[in-house]
């Protein structure tokens, strides 16, 4: 029987009071995070694309979307 087999095994087996601890925690959200939150939207100077939620970048005085400022998520396959 291999680790990874092993391992699942035990998760099946042991009871959740084993597997996890359990305490109250506080977890500070800003209103941004909340289901409905209207942020103020501005336009990407470069290519006149709405931003939301504060994901502008001002690079030489010039507001940018993230795509236009070389800040992309992905790269072209």
């Amino acid at each position: 029987v291999d680790k990874n087999q092993q391992q699942m095994r035990a998760y099946r087996e042991m009871s959740d009071e084993d597997l996890f601890e359990k305490q109250w925690v506080r977890v500070t959200l800003g209103p941004e995070e909340m289901p409905g939150y209207k942020a103020p939207r501005v336009v990407c100077e470069e290519c006149g694309e709405g931003i939301n939620f504060k994901r502008e970048v001002i690079r030489n005085g010039k507001t940018l979307c993230k795509s236009c400022a070389g800040e992309c998520y992905y790269e072209p396959a």
